[in-house]
């Protein structure tokens, strides 16, 4: 009897053991999403709105995501887009839908890593509008033209690091271009002194890595830093 006994302790051990271990397979889809966040600029002197930045446009061919767990396999992929993806940051919109799954659990950080640009397109284009006395409502273009890896640590709604990917909830991570803090360090005085260029008989702000250089590369150092994944 007590090796019946010790039989069936070793049965149920084994068992929820395996069922442990088939939990952290199961699969939860993750949706990502897009956004991005408005940029505004008041003159220094008068306190006016000169400087809006609004529309943003990104380029991705690859996205490679490697996920630490609490318990179980760490779990990464990559997912290679041709053509690109292009997403319409300001719209919230990309070329194709975007679903992951991941391995419900818990993950003590999640890492994303976003390849833009392509030979086609820009990596990444932002517009807007300014205002450069005497002239009003001029066209803002900024342009990233390099291929780049950008390597983003993702948190939850909250901060944390820490994720809970459940098949009980659905998921949604939404990659985030927080353009303020992409501006942090441009201001009214660079405005200023920024030459304009003539674009199809219209002046143009046009800032990239060939016209108006010193506001382009305070832009382009924060452009990793600048990146957010949040998943909810």
């Amino acid at each position: 009897m007590k090796k019946i006994a010790l039989l069936f302790c070793i049965l149920a051990v084994i068992t929820s053991t395996s069922c442990e271990e088939d939990e952290l397979k199961v699969p939860v889809k993750v949706n990502i999403a897009f956004d991005m966040n408005t940029f505004e600029m008041e003159d220094e002197d008068k306190g006016d709105p000169v400087l809006t930045i609004d529309e943003g446009y990104l380029v991705i061919n690859t996205i490679e995501i490697d996920g630490d767990r609490v318990e179980g396999e760490d779990y990464s992929f990559t997912s290679y887009y041709d053509p690109s993806l292009l997403v319409e940051l300001h719209e919230e919109l990309a070329s194709q839908d975007v679903i992951f799954e991941f391995p419900q659990g818990i993950y003590k950080n999640i890492e994303f890593s976003l390849i833009i640009g392509d030979d086609e397109y820009p990596a990444l284009r932002l517009r807007g509008i300014c205002n450069k006395a005497p002239l009003e409502n001029i066209p803002l273009l900024f342009e990233y033209p390099f291929t780049e890896k950008l390597q983003v640590e993702a948190t939850d709604s909250e901060g944390s690091k820490e994720i809970v990917l459940t098949k009980e909830e659905a998921s949604t991570a939404t990659i985030i271009l927080d353009t303020p803090n992409l501006c942090k360090l441009f201001n009214w005085g660079m405005i200023k002194q920024a030459e304009l260029t003539t674009i199809e008989d219209e002046d143009v702000l046009l800032i990239n890595n060939e016209t108006n250089i010193n506001i382009f590369n305070i832009l382009a150092i924060r452009l990793e830093q600048s990146m957010q994944v949040v998943f909810e």
